[in-house]
């Protein structure tokens, strides 16, 4: 059996290409709350500025 060194230590191949899956899936989950929030946010902003009718 063929270990590799990641930074999580040494693992098989397999392991390894799981994790880099995973951090990959991670980080795309977080780069799209990010952007839902945004929106959110945005959104919001434009719902209070048109009850205190004000322009945006």
């Amino acid at each position: 059996m063929k270990l590799i060194h990641s930074k999580y230590g040494y693992e098989t191949p397999e392991w390894t290409a799981a994790d880099a899956r995973l951090e990959k899936w991670l980080k795309q989950k977080k780069i799209e709350e990010k952007r839902r929030s945004d929106n959110e946010r945005r959104i919001f902003v434009q719902k209070n500025n048109k009850k205190e009718g004000g322009a945006m």
